[in-house]
């Protein structure tokens, strides 16, 4: 195995100093990282959580590359850090080959080394300069690459042992099966689940966006899904992790289980901290458990696309329409500026105004019920929605279901949706 001496490894600390890589550069490389191994092996997208997973493994892996770089130790002495560890096990959990899990390291060392070299041709003026980089570089990344695909196999083979001996695998594939819309024996598959399939669901996730220490782990998450079945009053709940800090939960009731929101006081005091809810629309037998729990991971998405803090318990049935207009990201700034033109600048007074529109609109153009609502004069909300009409060239009333989906898409996190 190639291995960069001491010599070696303090002169490659210089270039690093000199090149100087910054947050931002990491941030960007993560992503082009993530995107190229999602290009390389499209199965892992068949897990709309892995392309998260992939993209903090990458950060973690890279945070711990600078680290050691910058400090010059290594690259032998790298250990797989916690979310690469969490990285290796989702492949187990989903059926994913050890080959595809290396590949992605390699295809993720393949895509750093040619950001490197790029950094290196525009940071370095000599040329010499530049080819002493690169080869310092070449050597000491393969050393540390390997290194880590050790870790990685170890943790891989491990992580598939107890899982194949574990009944939560089980339990994992009937649901994975059930959610694929896979030919499945609901009798058999009710048996497995230790849950009655005939019958009303209601689907939700519970997750939390805390990747520090600090986060809440599934264990608590869990519990935070347990309790809220009881609090939402199905007859039985099935929960089953389904990511690193992702649960995904439903209840099943003889009647309909209504999609009440319950008090962010019902969550766990000790996971309230960090942990989020989202709720799918109640729903009957197979189809249905499959479909409340799609539109729970659509609820999440908008949830996280409008930065929701932890806490929130967000409904399918509040948030579809915002998030059937948002699948496709270009589609949504596109519609949202040929809506509202002006209306969508981040100025103070045109969000002033939009806001306004929003709640005139949602009160049926009434501009009683918007000033009480918003605690205004009726004729400044008269006053406001007459510049909206001059700003837009017509009066709102004539376009209230377009405005009002634009409106709402202006909520999302822009930096997210623009992804």
């Amino acid at each position: 195995m190639a291995s960069a001496s001491a010599a070696d490894t303090a002169q490659l600390r210089g270039f690093f100093a000199r090149i100087g890589p910054n947050q931002a550069w990491l941030s960007d490389v993560s992503r082009q990282i993530t995107d190229a191994i999602h290009a390389e092996l499209p199965q892992l997208d068949a897990d709309p959580e892995m392309r998260a997973n992939t993209l903090a493994s990458t950060e973690n892996v890279l945070a711990l590359l600078a680290e050691m770089m910058r400090t010059g130790q290594p690259a032998e002495e790298a250990g797989l850090p916690p979310a690469a560890v969490d990285y290796a096990r989702q492949y187990v959990r989903n059926d994913l080959s050890l080959d595809a899990l290396l590949r992605s390291f390699q295809v993720g060392h393949a895509t750093f080394f040619r950001c490197w070299a790029a950094l290196a041709h525009a940071e370095l003026s000599d040329p010499a300069e530049v080819s002493v980089a690169l080869e310092l570089g070449a050597v000491w990344t393969f050393a540390f690459i390997t290194g880590l695909s050790r870790d990685l196999v170890a943790q891989y083979t491990e992580e598939r042992e107890r899982w194949v001996r574990s009944a939560a695998a089980l339990r994992a594939e009937t649901v994975r099966s059930l959610l694929a819309g896979e030919p499945v024996d609901a009798h058999a598959a009710a048996q497995r689940l230790r849950y009655e399939l005939a019958r009303h669901h209601l689907g939700f996730v519970v997750w939390s966006d805390d990747g520090s220490a600090a986060g809440a782990d599934v264990a608590e998450l869990e519990h935070v899904a347990a309790e809220l079945a009881a609090t939402l009053g199905g007859g039985n709940a099935l929960v089953v992790p389904v990511g690193p800090q992702l649960v995904a939960a439903w209840v099943g009731a003889a009647a309909p289980v209504a999609d009440a929101v319950p008090a962010p006081a019902s969550l766990e005091p000790a996971a309230a901290a960090t942990a989020l809810v989202a709720l799918g629309r109640p729903a009957t037998g197979v189809a249905g458990f499959a479909a409340s729990h799609r539109q729970a991971l659509e609820a999440r998405r908008v949830a996280q696309l409008s930065r929701r803090r932890p806490g929130a318990v967000v409904r399918y049935r509040d948030v579809g329409l915002t998030a059937l207009a948002s699948i496709d990201p270009v589609l949504a700034r596109a519609f949202v500026a040929e809506e509202l033109g002006p209306l969508a600048e981040p100025s103070d007074e045109m969000r002033r105004l939009a806001a306004t529109l929003r709640v005139y609109l949602e009160e049926r153009a009434s501009p009683r019920r918007a000033a009480r609502r918003l605690g205004l004069h009726e004729n400044t909300i008269k006053n406001r929605i007459r510049t909206v009409a001059e700003l837009l060239g017509a009066p709102p009333e004539e376009r209230i279901g377009e405005l009002l989906v634009a409106l709402r898409l202006t909520a999302l996190d822009p930096e997210a949706l623009s992804r």
